[in-house]
């Protein structure tokens, strides 16, 4: 059954990056994966649903070669910090991710917009962390505008190499920008040298729909996990409470009746529960 989800997922990857995601329609997806449309609802409750499961795996695959990097070094290993950067580089062109988001901001879906969005958002987010690992917590007033000009730096240095056309040393353009990184570590503790409040991130996302929309993926993605290893009844359940967390908005009462005869929900329930205080759903 495993093998079946994931060759629809890759089929459907492969049609969002050839004709868009607008323009894929569930049928296209059943003909190239050789599917039944019961069969697809089994698996996902939309098209919208695979997209973000596709999302999730790029985003956990990410995760998971930079643990890999980082196991047996010190966190303030700067070459590992490199290799870091460079892979999610590396995931993001094997996974033509630009293509997918370009999809994505082609059509009218806000909350599939607002998941793109949270892309960067969460990547600044793991550069700050990195930036005290590797410089220490002197620079935590700073940590902000540090890790938002370095990925400004090499996104806009991205971007220009694909405008000109020209061939781009994703190696070379890292290590240039973590140079200047290194002048400005400096410079700014010693002119005190603040625009951005180190928090403001944290508000940001505690502020916005961005969390709300970030919990749903975790959720969705936990109960794909749960899926695996569930028998008939318990899938019946699981499949429930994903199409809830499909829609705008989950009906709390409902989720939590069903919660409560799923197995083995301790780490489900507290995803739920973040949701619901999160987005203050009665």
């Amino acid at each position: 059954m495993m093998d079946r989800k994931r060759q629809v997922i890759e089929v459907a990857h492969v049609l969002f990056i050839e004709k868009g995601y607008l323009a894929t329609s569930i049928q296209d997806i059943l003909d190239k994966s050789k599917i039944s449309k019961g069969t697809f609802y089994n698996y996902f409750s939309s098209k919208k649903e695979l997209l973000m499961t596709i999302f999730e795996m790029i985003k956990n695959e990410t995760k998971k070669r930079r643990v890999d990097i980082l196991a047996g070094r010190s966190t303030s290993d700067k070459e590992a910090f490199i290799e870091q950067i460079a892979v999610k580089m590396k995931v993001n062109q094997e996974n033509n991710l630009f293509a997918l988001f370009q999809g994505v901001f082609a059509s009218e879906d806000e909350e599939l917009k607002k998941i793109v969005k949270s892309y960067h958002y969460e990547e600044i987010e793991w550069l700050q962390k990195r930036m005290l690992e590797l410089y220490g917590e002197d620079i935590l007033p700073y940590s902000l505008d540090l890790a938002v000009g370095l990925f400004g730096m090499i996104q806009n240095y991205i971007h220009f190499f694909l405008m000109v056309d020209q061939g781009m040393d994703i190696d070379k353009v890292i290590r240039y920008s973590m140079r200047r990184l290194e002048t400005n570590v400096v410079e700014i503790q010693q002119d005190d040298d603040k625009l951005l409040e180190v928090d403001l991130l944290n508000k940001q996302f505690s502020e916005t729909s961005l969390l709300k929309a970030n919990k749903k993926c975790l959720i969705i993605q936990k109960i794909s996990m749960m899926l695996k290893d569930a028998d008939e009844e318990q899938s019946e359940l699981l499949l429930f409470v994903q199409n809830e967390f499909s829609q705008q908005e989950p009906r709390r009462a409902v989720v939590e009746a069903i919660l409560a005869a799923i197995a083995n929900r301790s780490e489900l329930q507290s995803y739920i529960q973040d949701y619901f205080e999160i987005t203050h759903v009665d």
